[in-house]
C-alpha cells in the first residue's frame, strides 16, 4: 500500500469487516476508480486481495493490467451495480455482482472470499477470486 493510499485514509482489511462489506468497499472504489487519485479504486481491490492472489497477480502494476483486461474491465468505472445476498460457508463466502455500464450492458461476476487463517491478515475476509459468469 503506497503512502498516497494511507494518507487518503482509504479502506484496509480488518477482522471487523464482514465479507459483504469487503465486496461493497471494492465495488464502491472501482466504480469511482480515479477518486481520490488515479487508479485508487484498483489499488483498493489489490489491498483486499488475499496473499495467494497477490503472489499470482501482484505487484500492483501487474494487478492493474489484469483488472483493465477485457475480462475485468467492466468492473472499472461502471454506472450501476446489483448484488445477491452473500452466501457464507464457514470461512468461505461468495457473492454474485452484476455491474451495468453507461450503455446498459450487464456483466456478472462472482466474488469469492475467505477468512484468512494466519499471517498478517489473520481473521480478515479477503478476495480469493473474482470469476466472470456472464
Amino acid at each position: 500500500m503506497n503512502e498516497q493510499y494511507v494518507n487518503h485514509g482509504l479502506p484496509r482489511p480488518t477482522p471487523s469487516l464482514p465479507p459483504e462489506t469487503v465486496v461493497e468497499l471494492q465495488l464502491d472504489a472501482l466504480r469511482a476508480n480515479d477518486d481520490p487519485y488515479p487508479d485508487s479504486g484498483i489499488e483498493t481491490a489489490f489491498v483486499f486481495a488475499s496473499p495467494a492472489v497477490r503472489r499470482v497477480v501482484g505487484p500492483l502494476t501487474r494487478f492493474s493490467k489484469v483488472v483493465r483486461s477485457e475480462r475485468y474491465a467492466p468492473l472499472v468505472d461502471f454506472d450501476r451495480v446489483g448484488t445477491t445476498p452473500i452466501e457464507r460457508y464457514g470461512d468461505d463466502a461468495r457473492q454474485e455482482v452484476t455491474v451495468v455500464d453507461d450503455d446498459g450492458h450487464e456483466t456478472v461476476y462472482e466474488f469469492r472470499l475467505a477468512r484468512q487463517p494466519s499471517g498478517r491478515f489473520v481473521d480478515c475476509w479477503l478476495t480469493e477470486a473474482v470469476v466472470r459468469i456472464a
